[in-house]
């Protein structure tokens, strides 16, 4: 980047934009810690210049002067991903959106919130709550996670199984072109604010978001333990066509649940099974119906317990912590895989058999989003101080992947380091038109470039393919004691 761009950049935003290498080297990671030594070849990703803009205005200067220059940008917020979906790979501008959040307005009528996009959602759910109202979804890293955040990414999460995804709750948004253009966009108009949603910061920046809200109500919170995964299915399945559609549904398999145990963290003292906790909001009528429906499950299934109302309370209020598996760590690697419910026990039977295959513990969690998907996260301890182990480690996710793949599932979320197999989630006429709006929103590919269409050369699906194969092939010979 020319260094008279950069000084024109900081007279102009003064100490909201730095060049300070150890300001900017905070940037060059996510919540994944990935070696140096795999990613240094690779890619650039200590940016330019940082610049934490506070008005839509700059963010459309910062735009029209990337784009006049040819420069890369990478916006980001929280940062709460692994797939290095905000650290940029071809240096340039890092813009930092964290200076705009807040609450623009609350229309109890529409009932709807206009909201600055690096609002987290938990600071959205308590200002909410001073007036009655609740957000109808939040994704499961809510104290991290921003409103913006989660509409650039797929935006399934609590909630979702009820009130349908986030794309399905936003009403409009303002956002910055890549040439510096502001525009108001709703689902009717060109372009629509669908292209914007799970686009991961590739098409400009979303500077505020008008989402539905609801009514917050009482809610009532149930646990069930089965003791096979078909059980569970078969009762997921059951409970999604009664006449009262959960808020949630979160599972965790015996694999987690000892895992948990181990570290003396298991809901209830749990020692083995599978657990399904459901979770109801809305009116003392509709609470009654829920009782209705599980009580009606736990007495078709004898092997399935009801535990305890504390236990299943308590299973609510840790919801946030569902990566609390890591106290195991000092890491954890793993997959989020897109999943249809009707395959779960099969998936989950190929993990064991994986597990015993590569002599590890792989644990499997995840939230039912819809009413034939769930978000499926399979995880495994590692150890990153171990650089080369850690690496070869790497390859038992693309693996996870493989399974997930073979019973209809893709991953959750694609980033840098998904796209290898973004064909895996979008048909290749699905992915040609999201070429498509790629190229023409942003002529120049200067936004988030590098990210979610395609891989790199380096991670091509074959090169990618082979090496992961090889280091698997690897990591089974030599790793037993891994």
């Amino acid at each position: 980047m020319n260094t008279e761009i950069i000084q024109e950049i900081l007279d102009q935003y003064g100490d909201r934009a730095t060049n300070s290498i150890f300001e900017r080297s905070f940037y060059t990671r996510d919540l994944a810690p990935v070696p140096e030594l795999l990613v240094g070849p690779l890619f650039r990703t200590l940016p330019d210049i940082v610049i934490r803009p506070e008005s839509t205005e700059e963010v459309a200067g910062i735009m029209k002067t990337a784009f006049k220059h040819n420069v890369p940008v990478t916006p980001r917020a929280g940062g709460s991903t692994v797939y290095f979906n905000s650290v940029p790979i071809h240096k340039g501008i890092l813009m930092d959106l964290n200076v705009l959040k807040g609450v623009a307005a609350v229309d109890e009528t529409a009932m709807t919130v206009t909201v600055k996009p690096a609002t987290t959602w938990i600071e959205l759910d308590r200002y909410l709550s001073t007036k009655g109202l609740a957000p109808k979804s939040f994704p499961s890293s809510t104290p991290a996670a921003t409103i913006g955040g989660w509409f650039c990414m797929m935006g399934y999460g609590i909630g979702s199984l009820k009130y349908g995804s986030l794309l399905s709750q936003v009403r409009s948004i303002e956002v910055v072109t890549p040439e510096g253009e502001v525009l108001h966009l709703t689902k009717k108009t060109q372009p629509s604010l669908d292209w914007y949603a799970a686009s991961e910061g590739t098409l400009g920046v979303v500077t505020q978001l008008e989402v539905e809200v609801r009514r917050r109500n009482d809610m009532k919170h149930f646990l069930l333990q089965f003791a096979s995964p078909a059980e569970l299915r078969t009762a997921m399945q059951a409970i999604i066509k009664a006449a009262e559609v959960p808020f949630n549904m979160h599972f965790t398999d015996q694999e987690c649940l000892k895992g948990m145990n181990a570290l003396g963290i298991a809901p209830g003292g749990l020692t083995e099974g599978y657990l399904l906790a459901v979770d109801y909001e809305g009116s003392e009528q509709e609470l009654e119906l829920a009782q209705t429906i599980i009580q009606s499950i736990t007495e078709k299934t004898q092997s399935v317990t009801l535990l305890q109302n504390e236990t299943a309370e308590l299973e609510w209020e840790e919801k946030f912590k569902a990566m609390r598996l890591k106290r195991g760590g000092p890491s954890l690697l793993g997959a989020e895989i897109w999943l249809p419910i009707k395959n779960l026990p099969e998936y989950l039977a190929d993990v064991q058999k994986m597990s015993r295959s590569y002599n590890l513990d792989l644990f499997s969690y995840g939230h039912v989003v819809t009413s034939e998907y769930a978000t499926v996260m399979t995880t495994f301890n590692a150890d990153e101080l171990y650089t080369i182990r850690y690496i070869i480690n790497l390859s038992l996710v693309k693996k996870l992947h493989d399974i997930g793949y073979h019973y209809g599932g893709c991953p959750y979320g694609i980033g840098l380091w998904n796209a290898p197999m973004v064909g895996r989630i979008h048909e290749s006429s699905e992915l040609n038109k999201l070429k498509k709006i790629k190229s023409d929103l942003d002529p120049k590919g200067i936004m988030n470039p590098g990210k979610v269409y395609r891989a790199p050369f380096i991670l091509n699906p074959f090169n990618y393919t082979l090496a992961m194969d090889v280091l698997a092939g690897v990591r089974k010979v030599l790793g037993k004691g891994w």
